[in-house]
């Protein structure tokens, strides 16, 4: 057969030679098309003639599909002449392209990223798609799912690229080009391999080699109808990536996978006690795929109780993860390690240094650890060593640092609300770090403790002296970070400074519902240990943490009397006001009003009001709380009103109808629901309830109030109050606040 013969002669002799290999291999027109990536239409159009040119990508596609031995493949080349042999410039046998594995484990909980990258790249030729996320999290798993979706939707070849042990470009670009089958050494002529195919290229691990970026836009660039699915621990700054960051999973989902990694680790059905076991276990996880099946192998050999009482103690799993992951991914510590060593000198020092933090934390505390091993650096014998830490962290910066370790999904953001932002590890990779560099830890606790004092002193003062909520709610969100270095102080004997510490925080820990915690803060320190300055502080932290009446005025009273002595007017009026608050629950009520005139005292004639907020609206709070109690409520209702005008008119932020839920919830303990009940009937009047926060403190004493006294259903519309938006109007929680006191007062006799 020569070019003489036309057209019409090579395409008679490739339909026929198409047919008969077709048939050769008992396979039907539909199997065919279904194997090759085309419509049956297409494969009947060239059986039959019609399409006298087929395209090159398209014999390529057939011949890979019919597997053709290099004699047939031949005998289809020069059925089409000297066009074929353009067109069928087939690779040789020892390059054949590399198509994605399914993956090897049931997916869990990954639908929605799916469908979204599904979503991009089937409606965005060109797109280059990067799914990013800490290891372990499931990137390459959801990469090789969406891809067998997308190869199921759209025509065009797959081919998969494994860039693990790719450091340079052009290392990259052989890679790419041998999993497509191409022995193309440029972009150009890996472009001109993909033109017209429609090809999707899954590129896996591409971190160490983000380089490659560019090189990937000017591939799209030239062979448009390319699109490209990427995963990276980073993205790759190229403009026409779409970043898709892969999210640990939700609770329900980490215990399904853990239910069935267990179920394939060939462990014995679940007992009655596994289900919780399981939950507990879940949570070190963090939602991380890779730790899920990690403890999940562990569990199948313990069983899930008897690893959740030892979760604690291990500073690494007993049973390593599956032999067919690579070795990087067998343990958290190797998945960790394998990233680290693509950080800069300045976040690979910063990132054990954080592992020390507990939950969340705020860029004021990364910046106190940076000061911390700045002043490490200054104090470094050796000075080459000062050198190096202050290259580490101090010339690049804590924020670049912390930047970088974002960037690489090492550090993420945290889902704390609140009016600043913040940060955390992944409990797993916590812990994995943990194991990396144990040193240093000493120093970082140093710096966080003299974090904590500065923040407790800034926090503390704008809470008394301007009633300033934002503030408690600071303390409230930083009190595990505080409470490291409160612990830290008592550790190294700066008991003096703990006491301060404690002092500053007890009140908006008081004020948030921790008086548990406080308490745990208290008994860390002994009175014997403090100057009379720390132990009166001491006195009046333990006065506010105390439930127990007795022990509250005893305590409460010692503190005031210290204050005096040591001419702490600010101290001796807060003691005082508390000092009457417990004589209040001990009917003392001439007593409670001795108390509450002193500190009234102290107040107009030793301190300045405007600084000293929280002790002007607490002394009629004080005066509203004895009015209740002696049952004259319109008194009550005068006096809170008085200190709310009081806040107003000082410009505070200071919020009485927190103080009085608070209040409210302490009646509730000692069993007074009809005064709690006309508390938070106080608290609504005196403010609209429109912020979440207040609401939800309010919604939620009314519910333990409504089941206290045995009204279920309105139990239950107060916990919808709690997180409802948008909130009920006021005139509704009004009613059902003045029903409230209604039921309150005819369960406890009162008209």
């Amino acid at each position: 057969m020569n070019d003489s013969a036309g057209p019409a002669r090579k395409a008679i002799s490739f339909a026929a030679l198409l047919r008969d290999l077709r048939e050769a291999r008992s396979l039907t027109q539909q199997e065919l098309a279904a194997a090759a990536r085309l419509s049956v239409d297409a494969v009947s159009s060239l059986e039959r003639g019609r399409r006298a040119q087929p395209q090159p990508h398209t014999v390529r596609m057939l011949a890979r599909a019919l597997q053709l031995r290099e004699a047939d493949r031949m005998a289809l080349l020069s059925s089409l002449g000297r066009a074929g042999n353009v067109a069928l410039e087939m690779p040789s046998r020892k390059r054949t392209p590399r198509t994605p594995s399914p993956s090897s484990v049931e997916v869990v909980g990954r639908d929605d990223e799916v469908a979204e990258i599904v979503d991009v790249l089937g409606t965005a030729p060109g797109r280059l798609v990067t799914l990013t996320g800490p290891g372990g999290v499931g990137k390459t798993t959801v990469a090789l799912v969406a891809a067998d979706v997308l190869a199921a939707e759209r025509p065009g070849a797959v081919y998969f690229a494994d860039l693990t042990d790719t450091a340079e470009p052009d290392d990259a670009l052989a890679a790419v080009a041998h999993a497509a089958a191409c022995a193309a050494d440029t972009v150009t002529g890996l472009a001109e391999h993909l033109a017209g195919t429609s090809a999707l290229l899954v590129l896996d691990n591409l971190e160490r080699v983000t380089a490659f970026g560019p090189h990937l836009a000017e591939l799209l660039t030239a062979s448009p109808d390319t699109v490209i699915l990427a995963t990276s621990r980073v993205p790759l700054r190229v403009r026409r990536e779409r970043e898709i960051r892969i999210a640990p999973l939700g609770p329900s989902a980490a215990e399904q996978l853990f239910g069935e990694r267990l179920a394939a680790a060939g462990a014995p059905p679940m007992g009655r006690g596994d289900d919780s076991a399981v939950t507990q276990l879940c949570r070190p996880t963090d939602g991380l795929p890779l730790a899920i099946e990690l403890m999940a192998a562990a569990a199948a050999r313990l069983g899930p109780p008897a690893l959740l009482e030892r979760i604690d103690t291990l500073t690494e799993l007993p049973v390593a993860g599956p032999q067919d992951l690579p070795a990087r991914q067998r343990t958290m510590a190797a998945t960790v390690e394998w990233s680290c060593q693509m950080l800069s000198p300045a976040a690979q020092r910063l990132l054990p240094r954080l592992s020390v933090l507990p939950g969340s934390f705020s860029l004021d505390t990364v910046d106190a650890i940076a000061a911390a091993d700045a002043a490490d650096a200054a104090d470094a014998p050796d000075a080459a060593d000062a050198a190096d830490a202050a290259d580490a962290v101090g010339a690049v910066g804590a924020v670049g640092a912390l930047a970088e370790l974002i960037e690489h999904s090492l550090v993420a953001r945290a889902d704390d609300a609140g009016p600043v932002t913040r940060y955390r590890l992944l409990e797993p990779i916590r812990r994995a770090v943990e194991t990396l560099e144990p040193a240093g830890q000493e120093n970082v606790r140093r710096g966080v403790a003299r974090w904590a004092l500065r923040a407790g002193r800034e926090h503390g003062a704008r809470i008394r002296g301007r009633g300033d909520m934002a503030a408690v709610e600071r303390v409230e969100t930083d009190r595990h970070v505080l409470r490291l270095g409160f612990d830290h102080l008592v550790e190294t004997g700066q008991y003096n400074a703990a006491a301060e510490l404690l002092w500053w925080v007890w009140l908006p820990l008081w004020m948030t519902g921790h008086t548990h915690e406080t308490l745990a803060w208290t008994n860390r320190l002994h009175e014997d240990d403090l100057s009379e300055h720390g132990r009166a502080r001491w006195l009046m932290a333990r006065a506010g943490s105390n439930r127990v009446a007795a022990d509250l005025f005893t305590t409460a009273e010692r503190a005031m009397r210290l204050a005096e002595r040591i001419d702490d007017t600010s101290l001796a009026a807060e003691a005082a006001i508390f000092a009457s608050a417990a004589a209040l629950r001990l009917e003392d009520f001439d007593g409670s009003q001795t108390l509450l005139a002193r500190a009234e005292v102290l107040m107009k004639k030793r301190l300045d009001v405007e600084r000293d907020v929280w002790t002007a609206v607490n002394v009629p709070i004080g005066y509203g709380d004895g009015a209740l109690l002696r049952g004259d409520r319109a008194a009550a209702a005068r006096h809170w009103r008085t200190a709310a005008d009081t806040a107003r008119k000082l410009g505070s932020e200071f919020s009485v109808p927190a103080v009085l839920a608070e209040c409210a919830q302490a009646a509730r303990s000692e069993g007074r629901l009809d005064d709690a009940a006309v508390m938070l009937a106080a608290a609504a009047e005196l403010s609209p309830l429109q912020d979440e926060r207040p609401r939800t403190h309010l919604a939620g004493v009314a519910a333990a109030v409504s089941a206290d006294l045995g009204d279920v259903a309105s139990a239950q519309w107060w916990e919808g109050v709690a997180g409802s938006e948008p909130a009920p109007g006021s005139d509704q929680l009004g009613e059902r606040l003045r029903e409230l006191v209604r039921r309150a007062e005819t369960v406890s006799g009162r008209d």
